[in-house]
């Protein structure tokens, strides 16, 4: 670049800081962004910080929402790729990994807390040739599950089930929450497991937001691949209090990792979240 394209550039950005600091100008381009995204204009865009759960759902915009209908139950995605499973992500290592341990440890049992049509079950069966003896339950919501339930009736897997109770997870050898924490409330997954009589051994959260210091809620838009869309309450814990949590109920941290993803809630510069975490703990003795 010369010296000159390096003027202007630095004039252009110059004139943009000073702009967006002139008054008004933020709480206009707020505005703008904002009915926009009531309009459905952003695949997983985010809005607003709210102090709790239900606080989000109150201020959800006017249309679908959460991913209990019929928008958010396509299997055609899954059956069209070759396979009808996508290949297995290197982020996802770390999951096979200490699923493999926890089977080898004797395992016969897993809750897949928010585990849609059943295609981790599928993915991670590829590498992993689950025994005939175990028993895979994924717990989602009825549309959803009955959308697996179809799914599974043209690619027969003897070991996979669905669920709408979560309880049912109370006895499993392992729980899988990958992906879905955040559409849940923070302490939704510390709730269940201190109302468990027997709680899973082995713990598995992947694809967490954790945030540095605070915890949040905001809001997200999904466009579905029919183009509707859909907005939900989305909740980020901070890091400490969702580990010391789980160690307040017996686990002990084994592993961690992280996804390469961040998050940003645009006029929050607050909420920004590096990378998404992925965590196994282990039921101490």
């Amino acid at each position: 670049m010369s010296a000159m394209a390096i003027w202007k550039q630095s004039l252009r950005l110059t004139a943009h800081t000073a702009s967006a600091s002139w008054p008004g100008i933020a709480q206009l381009r707020q505005r703008l962004y904002e009915a926009r995204f009531r309009a459905g204009k952003y695949h997983c865009g985010y809005s607003g910080r709210y102090a709790s759960f239900d606080a989000a759902e109150r201020a959800l915009p006017t249309g679908l929402s959460g991913f209990d209908h019929d928008a958010m139950a396509d299997i055609d995605h899954y059956t069209t790729l070759a396979g009808g499973i996508e290949p297995m992500p290197a982020t996802e290592y770390p999951v096979l990994f200490w699923l493999r341990r926890a089977l080898d440890d004797g395992a016969l049992s897993l809750l897949d807390l928010g585990g849609y049509v059943g295609h981790a079950f599928r993915q991670y069966d590829r590498y992993l040739a689950f025994p005939d003896a175990f028993r895979w339950a994924v717990f989602d919501l009825p549309h959803i599950t009955r959308a697996g339930q179809a799914l599974a009736a043209q690619q027969p897997t003897p070991c996979l089930r669905f669920t709408n109770t979560v309880d049912d997870g109370s006895g499993m050898d392992i729980l899988l929450a990958a992906g879905s924490l955040q559409y849940l409330p923070e302490t939704y997954l510390h709730e269940r497991l201190s109302a468990w009589r027997k709680r899973p051994r082995h713990l598995i959260v992947q694809r967490r937001p954790l945030h540095a210091r605070h915890s949040f809620v905001t809001i997200q838009s999904v466009i579905t691949r029919t183009g509707q869309v859909s907005f939900c309450p989305y909740s980020i814990p901070a890091r400490s209090g969702f580990i010391d949590g789980l160690v307040a109920l017996g686990y002990e941290l084994v592993d961690s990792w992280e996804k390469p993803r961040s998050l940003d809630v645009p006029f929050q510069p607050e909420c920004h979240v590096e990378t998404y975490s992925g965590l196994y703990f282990r039921l101490r003795p």
